[in-house]
């Protein structure tokens, strides 16, 4: 009886495991031919192609997210993305310095919504202007202002681009933001 048990056991473990790794490594899926995202939408500076514009909201993005480097010749974020506490990442965005600027910070939820790409998931992001986004969370700097959720912040998933509210001393991801100069 304990052999089948361990048997069973490994199998289903084995199963999971399987099912997670391809969680991880799957393929961007879109739905239909059009964006939410698009690239036009975007400008890209040659002086500064670690930076990107996005017209729509006047906002200029870190291409990468924090621990990542814009590599120029390869047109890719290399590295390994930091994840941090809330309270950390508010904190490093007050010395944060990308491409010799400073000024950057966490964005709020609606500002970190707008570059979601909603016809997309595994990420939702568009990977043109987004390279190698992790499909994780991703902390925005908006606090739950609800009474009983005092101790959680507004973040989101950029595997499928929901907006979730979850406690500020879990560990995410962090896109940082300015004003456009």
């Amino acid at each position: 009886m304990i052999n089948k048990l361990r048997k069973y056991l490994t199998i289903l473990i084995t199963s999971f495991l399987m099912f997670l790794s391809t969680q991880a490594f799957s393929d961007q899926q879109c739905d239909g031919s059009t964006v939410t995202t698009d690239d036009a939408d975007f400008v890209i500076s040659d002086d500064e192609p670690g930076i990107v514009i996005h017209s729509t909201t006047g906002l200029a993005w870190a291409r990468c997210v924090v621990g990542q480097e814009w590599n120029v010749d390869d047109e890719v974020c290399e590295g390994s993305a930091k994840q941090l506490t809330w309270q950390d990442a508010l904190k490093l965005s007050t010395s944060y310095e990308l491409e010799q600027k400073t000024g950057w910070r966490v964005p709020n939820i609606k500002e970190l919504a707008s570059i979601v790409e909603r016809n997309c998931v595994t990420p939702s992001a568009n990977l043109t202007i987004f390279d190698n986004t992790p499909i994780k969370n991703f902390w925005s700097s908006s606090p739950n202002t609800a009474a009983a959720q005092a101790d959680e912040a507004w973040a989101i998933s950029f595997s499928n681009g929901r907006l979730d509210s979850n406690f500020k001393n879990s560990d995410f991801y962090v896109r940082m933001v300015k004003y456009a100069e």
